[in-house]
């Protein structure tokens, strides 16, 4: 039996949905999996982490105090591997006791990838990732762009643990919508310069130009940055706020079509979502998904105006749900639980 320590300095969100998945598809296998993590100000938590990991422990306050829990913890449970989850959690278990234990590091999204920050603090960033680097004995990338920049940093071994969106069946068959006049596009995640809200407002004036714009409903799901917020809504998004994991799968389920902003990311578990959901996608080319080999890629906000209006008129084509089944044959529950094996050794 494989002990795994999870320590997360950042337990909203994607990470949480990850190390969640983690659990469940390695459930019955010889691995006991506890989790450490640091809570921060309106981070949804609100997803069964109790029933998936035999211990739950959780830091509220400084980083620092997070530091000298995450110590405690190492010392206390003696694990066989230590799992740093985030750039704060991987920079921190450097200084982490270590004894026999396998150390790995899974950066979910580099913080030097980052665009919304000056260059020289992306310099910053990036230095800090190779110092101490000899001390992680794994880096398990969540996609293949980062497995490649852990090892231009000189990474003893990758690899690619793909992340995986665990629904259950009941949410993830859900009939697409062929016949109304109008249909719903929505967008996840936090209203920040990572997703990139400018990206969708650009996009939005683009599709002026287009007679079908008045029947294309725009709705963001989740909150954030004000004044974003502000924007959005004044140019005819409607805005959900923050609400709850399970609220927005329901509310996402409904969608025709799903676009994808973000300006940096690791590996969007709101892309592997809506696969599973069988909602169609559009998808910006970022680091994180210019190597998917999905057909519906855009790189500026004219063309996925472009390809939004062409969805509106084919949106029975079946090349929207075939690329589906080949994104989630890619991004499965089998794979995942294989490279997790791999990664501990167990």
């Amino acid at each position: 039996m494989k002990t795994v320590l999870h320590i997360t300095e950042a337990f909203g969100g994607g990470i949480q949905t990850a190390l969640c998945s983690y659990a469940k598809t390695t459930n019955g296998d010889p691995i006991r999996h506890l989790l450490l993590a640091r809570l921060r100000p309106k981070d949804d938590t609100g997803m069964a982490v109790n029933a998936l990991f035999d211990e739950v422990h959780t830091v509220e306050g400084s980083l620092l105090n997070f530091f000298l829990a995450a110590r405690k913890a190492v010392l206390d449970i003696q694990p066989d591997v230590i799992h740093l989850h985030s750039s704060f959690a991987g920079f921190l278990g450097r200084y982490l006791p270590k004894g026999k234990a396998k150390m790995v590091y899974t950066p979910h999204c580099y913080a030097f990838e980052r665009r919304d920050i000056p260059e020289w603090k992306q310099d910053i960033y990036l230095r800090l990732e190779t110092f101490g680097l000899s001390r992680i004995d794994v880096i398990a990338g969540c996609s293949e762009r980062e497995c490649d920049l852990a090892g231009a940093l000189g990474a003893k071994r990758t690899i690619h643990l793909n992340n995986y969106a665990d629904l259950d069946d009941a949410v993830s068959k859900q009939p697409l919508n062929t016949d109304s006049e109008k249909i719903n596009v929505v967008l996840v995640g936090r209203v920040s310069p990572q997703k990139d809200p400018h990206f969708l407002l650009e996009t939005l004036k683009s599709l002026k130009a287009y007679p079908e714009s008045d029947k294309i409903n725009f709705h963001w799901l989740g909150g954030g940055n004000a004044d974003m917020e502000k924007a959005l809504r004044e140019a005819g998004v409607e805005v959900s706020g923050l609400i709850p994991h399970a609220q927005l799968l329901e509310r996402f389920k409904q969608a025709d079509l799903y676009l994808h902003t973000a300006a940096w990311e690791g590996m969007p578990l709101t892309i592997l979502e809506a696969a599973r959901l069988r909602v169609p996608m559009i998808l910006r080319i970022i680091g994180a998904t210019q190597n998917l080999h999905y057909p519906f890629l855009v790189s500026t906000p004219d063309t996925m105006a472009k390809q939004i209006v062409r969805f509106y008129q084919n949106r029975h084509h079946p090349d929207y749900q075939d690329s589906i089944e080949v994104f989630n044959r890619e991004f499965s529950a089998e794979k995942q639980r294989e490279a997790l094996h791999l990664i501990y050794g167990s």
